[in-house]
């Protein structure tokens, strides 16, 4: 009886012993592997972009979490102490940004910020110059025309903005829509407006008045900035080619319509081409200017680093490789891989491309993309304003004082 009960002590002293060496092996793993919360505004699209950033961090646990499109929701977060470690948003501005700066880790002086293109730093500098957020690689948008309906019926593909009007004219005339897309969509309409005025947008004046506006100094448009955009906006208009009709079409309608050959072009994203329109033969139109044409980009998301992560120097370290795993080439090129139509907003980072996308590297090369404006306000008052112009036909300068009066008195 003894035997045994000695036999049994021995055993359990065996399964202690093992027990407190196994405790003992992940309680030091834990300390090797630091963890770090991770909100990704949408954990379903980027699965695989999740897996690469981890495996390019094996001494890291990160933990990726729900995160939000907009900044608002990580407000509510940083001021109940809540903020994950890194968050990331999808809709971004300098000017909605601000509140949420002090619970930021500043960025200005590392390695992360300075690997960007300083056009594209510009927008995320705030006026005493730092740095929160930097962006992941973007999309392009602009208008894409059905090369083969084109060619079927003889009409060139637009160089400029009046054979832009000529063509969607022409079209017509064979039953055809010229152009249309969904102003339902708040991206929509904000792109179209914003599009339609980047050369202004990109000048001096254009720059002064973003920064103005994104520091809250100014809450109105600058006239000489906004107004040649408005002007392309009525011409449409009285072309009928902008009219509730076409312009209330839903998106997927749209596309259906370009791709079965009844509607010549169509605002889409790059990051949807291969999804949305594969195999078609297309050619990306720019925004046309008076003198330089220019296309709209905007990143798949952007981030930004908890201050909190400061207070350990551990945890601090960790924050700051999964931050540059996040915003590495390796990353970056699965990215590109799941949507096949991002462009490098990074010096060290090149995309090689193909097809459609082959006619934006002359616009890289030349400086020739404008980094959206994406206050809150922005979008929903973008779409408010053209709305209000196509229903009452208002003229170009009413149409700016409309959405001045809407920028006065935000609901």
């Amino acid at each position: 009886m003894k035997k045994i009960i000695k036999k049994h002590l021995l055993v359990c002293n065996c399964i202690a012993v093992v027990s407190a060496v196994l405790m003992g092996i992940q309680g030091c793993r834990q300390d090797r592997e630091p963890e770090i919360e991770v909100a990704l505004w949408n954990l379903d699209v980027y699965e695989d972009y999740t897996k690469q950033v981890q495996d390019l961090v094996p001494d890291v646990r990160i933990k990726w979490v729900k995160g939000q499109r907009d900044l608002g929701y990580y407000r509510q977060l940083a001021e109940t102490g809540n903020i994950p470690d890194i968050i990331t948003v999808r809709k971004f501005s300098l000017k909605d940004s601000l509140n949420l700066d002090p619970y930021l880790m500043d960025l200005t002086k590392t390695e992360a910020a300075s690997a960007y293109y300083d056009i594209y730093l510009e927008n995320y500098k705030t006026l005493d110059g730092k740095v929160f957020w930097v962006p992941m690689s973007g999309t392009v948008d602009g208008i894409v025309a059905n090369k083969r309906l084109f060619d079927k019926y003889g009409i060139p593909v637009p160089k400029d903005f009046d054979s832009f009007l000529s063509a969607c004219e022409a079209f017509d005339k064979h039953g055809i829509t010229g152009y249309s897309l969904d102003l339902h969509q708040d991206y929509n309409a904000l792109h179209l407006l914003q599009g339609m005025g980047i050369e202004e947008l990109s000048s001096v004046d254009g720059i002064i008045w973003r920064r103005d506006y994104e520091d809250g100094t100014i809450n109105q448009l600058d006239t000489k900035v906004w107004l040649p955009a408005f002007k392309k906006l009525e011409r449409l208009n009285m072309s009928n080619i902008l009219d509730q009709d076409t312009m209330y079409s839903d998106d997927l309608l749209c596309y259906d319509k370009f791709m079965d050959g009844t509607q010549a072009m169509v605002n889409i994203s790059s990051e949807s081409f291969s999804k949305i329109l594969p195999g078609q033969d297309l050619e990306i139109l720019p925004y046309f200017g008076r003198e330089q044409d220019f296309l709209l980009t905007y990143p798949t998301f952007n981030v930004a680093v908890s201050k909190g992560v400061e207070e350990n120097s551990r945890k601090k370290e960790a924050a700051w490789k999964v931050l540059m795993a996040m915003t590495s080439s390796q990353a970056q090129e699965v990215l590109n891989e799941h949507t096949d139509g991002l462009i490098s907003y990074k010096r060290d980072i090149t995309f090689e491309y193909s097809g459609a996308m082959s006619m934006v590297q002359k616009y890289l090369e030349t400086n020739r993309t404008y980094l959206r404006l994406g206050s809150e306000e922005f979008f929903g008052i973008s779409t408010k304003t053209l709305d209000g112009m196509l229903e009452n036909h208002l003229s170009a300068e009413r149409a700016l004082d409309l959405m001045n009066t809407y920028l006065s008195h935000p609901e």
